[in-house]
């Protein structure tokens, strides 16, 4: 038997009233199928099973209605037609199917281990890629040939100056808000002066690595992750492989040894410029002078909290870099798909570093 005579004979069979058909209903397919149907008996049958079809095109929209209009021997219903095929149908042929009936689902173990199992493939691919990265990251550091002269450099202006203006003034926006807001609930009970106390272990503590982990990831992450996208959505990375060049050492070990070196000192400046801001709701509304303001939150941090706060703003650097890194690599499509690598990016990215911020106060707490 013929492989087109198998496909054609695996495509269509009966069911009780019903003709079944299965499969992909496209021009490749519909000459051997409609051969197919001419030796069925359709006496007996009254509809046309469409549940199993997945692929339609022009042919196969041709051929149903021939199965509609009774080109076959006998007009029969089209009925039970996935949505994609419905739609397709109903788009050229001008006539609506009777969709297939919407089953309730049940969630078994079998649906529960298929999930384990993806989320557990997802997290294999990207400790190794994370593995890769950190290895030629390193290795680039050590004998920094493998990318292009002046590239980190170029990474480190692109990700760390230019973000400079907008973590510093959303930064001193956010200590300001921070700042009035508890003052005017410490003054109730004639504890301004512990303002700068309250500003200085939030800003160090938490809002500075936060908040510019958070501005980095819309800013720098998601022009990685669509950056890469395209790039595998345009074979660059096949081409860079082809001509015998790593991309991972090429492109992206580069904007990790940046990352590395810029998110712990936008870290400190987004904690520096928020206790300015509150530095100026102190002289201002609690009237406590610049100095003292500054002594006390000063006098509060020790060095532990300098050491975690360098320490958060890098581990959230690396956390954007990866998982921005790993949607990117995962395009596969065109522009659309580009787009939501890029959006996917950035949910998970701050996803990552809430989880990380949660791991840290804790880690205080202990």
């Amino acid at each position: 038997m013929s492989d087109e005579r198998l496909i054609a004979k695996q495509s269509v069979c009966s069911d009780g009233d019903r003709l079944v058909l299965a499969g992909e209903l496209t021009r490749y397919r519909v000459p051997a199928i409609s051969r197919e149907l001419r030796r069925v008996q359709l006496a007996q049958l009254r509809a046309v099973d469409l549940s199993r079809v997945t692929r339609l095109d022009s042919a196969g929209i041709g051929m149903l209605e021939g199965l509609r209009d009774g080109l076959f021997g006998k007009p029969l219903e089209l009925r039970d037609a996935a949505p994609n095929v419905s739609e397709m149908l109903e788009l050229f042929a001008g006539e609506p199917v009777e969709p297939a009936p919407v089953e309730r689902s049940r969630i078994t173990i079998r649906d529960v281990f298929d999930t384990l199992r993806y989320v557990f493939g997802i997290l294999v691919d990207a400790f190794i890629l994370s593995g890769e990265i950190f290895y030629w990251s390193v290795r680039n550091v050590v004998r920094p040939s493998g990318h292009r002269k002046g590239e980190v450099t170029e990474q480190i202006i692109v990700t760390g100056l230019n973000a400079v203006p907008i973590v510093s003034t959303l930064s001193f926006i956010i200590g300001v808000i921070l700042a009035l807001q508890g003052a005017v609930q410490l003054q109730r009970f004639g504890g301004g002066p512990f303002l700068a106390d309250l500003m200085g272990l939030a800003m160090v503590r938490e809002m500075g690595p936060l908040l510019t982990a958070i501005i980095v990831t819309g800013r720098s992450g998601s022009a990685i992750a669509s950056e890469i996208g395209t790039m595998r959505v345009t074979d660059e990375l096949d081409a860079l492989r082809a001509m015998g060049i790593r991309p991972v050492e090429y492109v992206i070990a580069p904007k990790m040894i940046a990352f590395t070196i810029v998110t712990p000192l936008l870290s400190i400046l987004s904690a520096a410029v928020g206790l300015l801001g509150g530095v100026l709701i102190s002289t201002t509304f609690v009237g406590q002078p610049a100095q003292s303001f500054i002594d006390r939150a000063v006098g509060i941090l020790g060095v532990p909290d300098a050491a975690f706060l360098m320490l958060k703003g890098l581990l959230f650097g690396w956390a954007i870099m990866m998982t921005s890194c790993y949607c990117g690599y995962q395009v596969t499509g065109g522009a659309v798909e580009v787009g939501q690598a890029t959006t996917q990016a950035v949910v998970s990215s701050i996803f990552a570093i809430v989880v990380l911020n949660v791991i840290f106060s804790l880690w205080y707490i202990l």
